[in-house]
């Protein structure tokens, strides 16, 4: 009789669980817009604004809210490099990056610099300064093909981690499109 009890009462538990679980996720939906092209697609806050460029290897850049107190706008952006002439693996154009970052930007410190195994991407995050401004910056490497797809989030570091999770949330929603035969 207690067995059958407690059997029950788990079994609404669960369901309460549930229920709260998808209302909570489709809520959180209502709030994200959904940038969507032929290879790929990336889910953003309608929060932020998306431009897509007019520069050929930009493909567009997502953008926080301006704020009074704040003129930086924290960004994503999408860049799209062919290596067609090169010839060159993920590895060697992550080594190619640092190496031009070492010689560029003086001052500048890798943070992390791995291999993602599951999704298939380079990560790379840094600091760097630039016209005086502190900025850190991750950024996500994937090769498809002969192109190499670079998506960039860039903030101040002293409000890098106010935007971390959300960032994250950005970049990770980004996925290809399985290809058509």
């Amino acid at each position: 009789m207690y067995t059958i009890l407690i059997v029950e009462f788990m079994k609404i538990r669960l369901s309460v669980l549930l229920l709260f679980l998808s209302i909570v996720s489709f809520g959180q939906k209502k709030d994200i817009q959904v940038h969507n092209t032929k290879e790929y697609f990336i889910e953003y806050p309608k929060s932020w604004s998306l431009e897509l460029s007019e520069n050929p290897s930009v493909e567009f850049i997502l953008k926080t809210k301006e704020q009074k107190t704040d003129p930086f706008r924290e960004n994503i952006t999408l860049v799209i490099q062919d290596l067609k002439e090169k010839d060159m693996s993920l590895e060697k154009y992550i080594e190619l990056t640092e190496s031009q970052l070492r010689n560029m930007m003086k001052g500048s410190a890798v943070v992390e610099n791995v291999y993602d195994k599951i999704r298939k991407r380079h990560v790379l995050v840094y600091s760097v300064n630039v016209s005086s401004a502190y900025l850190k910056v991750k950024q996500h490497f994937y090769k498809k093909g002969t192109q190499v797809y670079i998506l960039t989030f860039t903030a101040l570091k002293k409000s890098y981690d106010d935007y971390k999770r959300i960032a994250n949330t950005v970049l990770n929603s980004f996925v290809f499109k399985p290809e058509r035969k």
